[in-house]
């Protein structure tokens, strides 16, 4: 190239910093150059972002210390999210990041729990929070990293994060403009375009025109590149997650038990978010305006925490992802793609796994309409999937106690979230529908069970085993995750020895 390849990100934010510093590290300054367009008019919220495990692959591309990464952005460490009252009022259960059990005979883990579960009775079966390694540490408030010896349970450790969104940001800002990234501070008036459709160029207030040969929209819900310059359209999927507004609060915190999990708590009409930091709980009531109205929401949920005096922050949003995701020369990242709301902590997920697949499909000059089609193909693939996770723990609620509820529990689904009850019910099967689905069988099963679907039979191979033997599998693994979590520290412990904030 005779000239730098210049990418033009608009948006700053999680998204647009994420990008940044992504492509800052893997793209040469001799052949590239970044530039990236913050706007106060975009705007963003400072609340507490909850991850999943994937982050941590993120940050590891990015060759992040995770000491510094956790004091800096006042982060925890997260094992899984627990569930309260999402069946019945008074249920609990947990998503856990690791697995259950070992496979045997190649047959997943859940299969013998559930023959053991209906051959001892609830009442007598061992507690499925004491088979599973993270789930246990998660309730007794312990946490370290994998440990070097792979032969034990705790060198398997599967986490993620709690931290500062905008702290995160700041970070992400900091190491991107060391690695060259230009930040501008400024508000877009207009895109200029081709006449081919394509962008041309950004007019800024205050800085001018800013030509480019690539563009990536972080502007979050705004989307004024993929959805107002090119007009893309937005597939609306409430009718199946109704929940389209938060109110924001910090709660009590108590910086000497800092849970290593978030809590998901429904409430009569939708369900509050608990995210410990290292210097407070970000606490967010999420609800449904088609049920409700922000002003008695906000006082609804000022009554429940306590918290009468801090400002609240107001969230709006539409769960369903853009038709094009990259169109043109232009490639949305993060809320201008799409969004499902909070419940599973998917949101910078969908962010990164954008960034990756950008720069494994990394524009360039030429046509570029093949790969803008295979991005746009697996990025509806991926939200899709995940759309029908999350609508599931809606769907499989028994709770009456509000009109809310009571659509959730019996809305028509799509055909594709179905077809996985159908088959769970039938013999306890789960299957991924493509290696780019995000959630796996343990996630899956952690929902199933959690929530009250009951098989009819379990796989003939977990059948086949004599009872006592399959007794003296789960008794062991019981006892060996009870021994290892033993040994840990607890979590506010770990973090005042590695990676307290100042």
């Amino acid at each position: 190239m005779s000239q730098p390849y210049h990418i033009v990100i608009l948006g700053g934010g999680s998204a647009g910093w994420m990008t940044a510093a992504a492509l800052s590290k893997v793209l040469d300054r001799q052949h590239y150059k970044i530039t990236l367009i913050e706007s106060t008019a975009i705007g963003t919220v400072s609340v507490g972002e909850a991850t999943i495990p994937g982050i941590r692959e993120f940050n590891q591309l990015l060759q992040i210390d995770e000491n510094e990464f956790i004091r800096e952005t006042h982060g925890s460490f997260k094992l899984g999210i627990a569930f309260e009252n999402w069946q019945n009022i008074g249920d609990e259960y947990m998503h856990p990041f690791g697995t259950y059990g070992v496979t045997l005979n190649g047959v997943p883990f859940h299969h013998y729990y559930l023959r053991h579960e209906r051959e001892q009775g609830s009442d007598n079966a061992i507690p499925l929070p004491e088979l599973n390694l993270e789930w246990s540490a998660a309730l007794a408030h312990k946490f370290t990293r994998p440990i070097a010896d792979k032969r034990s349970p705790l060198g398997h450790i599967k986490y993620a994060y709690h931290f500062d969104a905008a702290a995160y940001a700041r970070y992400l800002k900091n190491y991107a403009t060391q690695r060259g990234v230009v930040a501008l501070e400024d508000r877009m008036l207009e895109a200029k375009r081709h006449a081919n459709g394509y962008v041309a160029s950004l007019l800024l207030e205050k800085q001018g025109e800013v030509t480019g040969d690539f563009f990536i929209d972080c502007s979050g819900f705004k989307a004024l590149l993929i959805g107002e310059t090119l007009g893309v359209s937005y597939h609306d999927w409430r009718k199946w997650m109704p929940c389209d507004s938060a109110v924001a609060l910090p709660g009590q915190h108590d910086a000497d038990n800092i849970l290593p999990y978030t809590r998901s708590i429904a409430h009569h009409e939708g369900w509050r978010w608990k995210i410990p930091l290292q210097h407070r709980t970000g606490e967010g009531w999420v609800y449904s305006s088609r049920f409700t109205d922000s002003d008695k929401a906000e006082r609804e949920f000022r009554e429940t925490i306590g918290n009468f005096d801090s400002k609240a922050n107001h969230l709006r949003w539409i769960n369903g992802r853009r038709d094009e995701a990259w169109k043109h020369n232009v490639c949305s990242i993060g809320l201008s793609a799409g969004f499902i709301e909070p419940l599973e902590s998917t949101g910078l997920q969908l962010t990164q796994s954008g960034i990756m697949r950008l720069i494994s499909l990394l524009p360039g000059k030429g046509d570029m309409t093949e790969r803008a089609k295979a991005f746009n193909r697996y990025t509806a693939e991926e939200i899709t999937n995940i759309r029908d996770f999350v609508m599931c723990h809606y769907k499989l609620t028994n709770r009456d106690d509000s009109e809310f509820w009571r659509y959730c529990r019996d809305m028509e689904i799509p055909d594709s979230l179905q077809e996985r009850l159908d088959l769970y019910r039938e013999n306890a099967s789960i299957f991924r529908n493509s290696n780019n689905e995000l959630f796996n069988e343990i996630s899956w099963f952690s929902m199933f069970h959690g929530q009250g679907l009951t098989p009819e039979q379990v796989h003939p191979i977990a059948q086949q085993m004599p009872a006592a033997t399959m007794q003296q599998h789960l008794t062991t693994i019981q006892r060996v995750f009870k021994q290892s979590v033993a040994q840990l520290p607890s979590h506010a412990d770990f973090i005042r020895k590695h990676c307290q904030a100042s």
